[in-house]
């Protein structure tokens, strides 16, 4: 019941400045706007305050469950939001990123709150390996968010449409700077996330190997594949670093972040893990850098 109170709490929160951005579609009174951050910066708090509580339940595998997944990139999003909203403050942002968030934390609400993770890997490693994954799928949110905004506003400038200002939108120059930024940030972290769970896999011993053909690992795989793939050939095919075709390919990266997110979401443990604590030790931080630095040689 508390932790329902709480989701409750901060998503109504969310609601009511997703409401009050919709307002501004239709009117703009002076009140608006301090409500629409009151609002915002009441539901930040009370979700980092959830998010405090859901790691003390498990300290030994912090935020290592489906829901507590969508909650902890929800509260990301919601902070980036609210920080946006401040900088830009006559923008429409919050029609776009705000159901973002609403759809992530409806999510965790759906989602188990059992912990997928191995508690044979050291806790740092955990929260290293969780940490680059969780910013990789902000930075893919954020370019999907940005690249809807760029091509409608792309749409309006060559229909030569009337800036109407109860729906403005950043510059198509800003949508594209961070779009293009956001692909190239999600490729880093999610490659490095990538490799910290190979690592950790390996790092086990006693026979243990990275299960390449578990559904998660290997939708995160295409996902890496493609956003390799898509930042290589904005790198490389300078057309591709400007306008819509960049769009496109954070567009296509937010499909594959939507399969793993699935395929993690519907998985009763992760990698096909058991949970149970085993007799032999598990690595330690040393073992663990040791093999990293094998790996990278």
């Amino acid at each position: 019941m508390f932790d329902g109170i709480n989701i409750i709490c901060f998503s109504a929160s969310y609601a009511v400045a997703f409401a009050l951005a919709l307002l501004g579609l239709w009117a703009r009174p002076a009140w608006r706007r301090p409500a629409m951050l009151l609002a915002a910066s009441a539901g930040v708090v009370a979700h980092t305050w959830y998010l405090v509580t859901r790691v003390q339940e498990l300290p030994a595998a912090p935020l290592s469950s489906p829901h507590d997944w969508y909650i902890a990139v929800a509260g990301l999003l919601a902070l980036a939001y609210l920080a946006l909203a401040l900088y830009y403050p006559r923008r429409s942002l919050g029609l776009f990123m705000l159901p973002v968030v609403l759809g992530l934390v409806g999510a965790a609400a759906l989602s188990q709150k059992t912990t997928l993770a191995s508690l044979q890997i050291p806790r740092f490693w955990t929260l290293l390996h969780a940490g680059l994954l969780m910013g990789g799928t902000v930075a893919v949110l954020v370019g999907f968010v940005t690249g809807i905004m760029y091509l409608l506003q792309s749409s309006r400038l060559k229909r030569k449409q009337p800036i109407d200002d109860r729906f403005r939108l950043p510059s198509l120059e800003w949508l594209e700077r961070v779009n293009s930024r956001s692909l190239g940030t999600a490729a880093l972290l999610v490659g490095f996330g990538f490799l910290t769970g190979v690592l950790s896999q390996l790092a086990r011993g006693n026979g243990a190997s990275v299960p390449w053909t578990d559904p998660v690992v290997l939708s995160l795989a295409a996902m890496l594949l493609w956003l390799i793939v898509a930042e290589g050939f904005r790198i490389i095919y300078p057309a591709a670093r400007r306008g819509r075709k960049v769009a496109y390919l954070t567009l296509a990266a937010f499909a594959f972040l939507l399969l793993t997110l699935a395929s993690f979401t519907m998985q009763d443990t992760l990698h096909g893990e058991n949970h149970s604590v085993e007799s032999r030790s598990t690595p330690t931080e040393a073992e663990m850098f040791q093999l990293a630095k094998g790996v990278l040689r």
